[in-house]
């Protein structure tokens, strides 16, 4: 029973290290799911009980959500929020690959006030704002805004730097958190995805950098306008 009991802690562990190798969140919850059995198994051969009970919690809540991804795979239909990311900013109409895209994101609402990344921030994700907004800090100061069908963390994507800045939701928001190294295995595999990635990562950039010279502007005269009536 001893032994039994220390095959299945191996191979727990060995299905666990397989899921962070997984490209696709569906396989990665597949592998954790056995990954968990295996562990309740260990658990309970060994009378390891509040273990054991951690396990089943783990075992439920995964079960739960590969029921989720299975629904939304039989049902075949794309939220609102996809097709328009997907067909109308990134200009990509084959629907196997925006299967794949699907596979690389989650999508949840965050209530204002919500931190999404922080300032130097290692690896910060790469997320996609569907509705809402957020704003942009920089050294405690807000440096910009982020609307519908805007990206974050765009720039450290781009770059391999870390976060350059906060951001912080300002009223209820629906985000879409990609798995960045899925994603970019992804785009190195198809260079269609990858075009039509950087296009709109590259264009959302540039949108940003206009607002903020343009705040940059307004700031200035606003100074200077201060300062001639103050003289």
């Amino acid at each position: 029973m001893a032994e039994i009991a220390t095959i299945l802690a191996y191979a727990a562990a060995l299905l666990a290290v397989a899921a962070m190798a997984a490209t696709t969140i569906r396989q990665l919850r597949y592998a954790m799911f056995v990954a968990g059995l295996a562990a309740l198994a260990h658990f309970a051969l060994t009378d390891q009980l509040g273990w054991a009970i951690i396990a089943a919690v783990f075992l439920i809540i995964n079960g739960m959500q590969i029921s989720v991804l299975r629904r939304r795979a039989r049902r075949g239909a794309m939220l609102e929020e996809e097709t328009s990311l997907f067909q109308r900013l990134l200009g990509i109409e084959d629907a196997g690959r925006q299967q794949r895209l699907r596979d690389l994101m989650e999508w949840r609402d965050v209530d204002a006030g919500a931190v999404l990344m922080n300032q130097h921030q290692p690896d910060p994700p790469l997320i996609y704002v569907a509705r809402g907004a957020a704003r942009v800090e920089c050294d405690g100061k807000v440096v910009g805004t982020c609307g519908p069908e805007e990206f974050l963390g765009e720039m450290s994507l781009v770059s391999g730097q870390t976060a350059s800045a906060t951001v912080v939701v300002t009223e209820r928001t629906r985000v879409a958190t990609f798995d960045r190294d899925a994603l970019a295995h992804y785009a190195r595999a198809v260079p269609e995805v990858d075009t039509a990635l950087t296009h709109a990562l590259n264009r959302g950039l540039a949108a940003k950098v206009r607002r903020m010279n343009e705040a940059a502007s307004q700031a200035s005269a606003e100074n200077a306008d201060e300062a001639h009536l103050r003289g």
